[in-house]
């Protein structure tokens, strides 16, 4: 009793096959590129700034940022600007209705 031979040799096939094994290596190549940039993103989405991360406590003229990714907490100093106000004409409105004119 001969062995079996696990391996398909190409040259018994028909062409039909082939060009369907063919078919079937680019959509598997294609969905290898499709996982890949999906766990792109994934990392991308995990490792970027998150809703929540960032608390601020404002203390007189000092802001204390806290970024609860690394505990690391950071303080900035406020400066004080002046800002002249501008004093814009708002348009009145007309005070007397006028009559239909027909």
């Amino acid at each position: 009793m001969p062995p079996k031979d696990p391996r398909v040799e190409t040259h018994s096939q028909s062409p039909e096959v082939v060009v369907s094994l063919k078919r079937v290596e680019r959509f598997l190549r294609l969905l290898t590129w499709q996982l890949f940039f999906l766990l792109a993103i994934l990392l991308y989405l995990a490792m970027g700034p998150q809703p929540g991360r960032y608390q601020f406590t404002v203390a007189g003229e000092d802001v204390l940022v806290f970024d609860t990714a690394y505990s690391r907490a950071f303080a900035v100093k406020l400066q004080k600007q002046n800002v002249p106000l501008q004093r814009e004409s708002i348009p009145s409105t007309p005070s007397a209705v006028e009559g239909n004119k027909e």
